[in-house]
């Protein structure tokens, strides 16, 4: 049985790191942009800008 469906349990193995691997992709792209957290100050929340650091 194994044998049989091994393949299967491959493909969706596969097509799970893939999906992730997209997700990590896509995130990054959009955050490539993003500004700083400015953990010095009060809210570390805060953004500012990354060439002001």
């Amino acid at each position: 049985m194994v044998r049989k469906y091994g393949w299967l349990i491959v493909f969706a193995v596969f097509i799970f790191v893939f999906d992730a691997l997209i997700v990590q992709w896509i995130e990054w792209l959009m955050t490539e942009n993003a500004k700083c957290r400015n953990m010095d100050s009060v809210n570390p929340l805060k953004l500012v800008n990354c060439s002001d650091i």
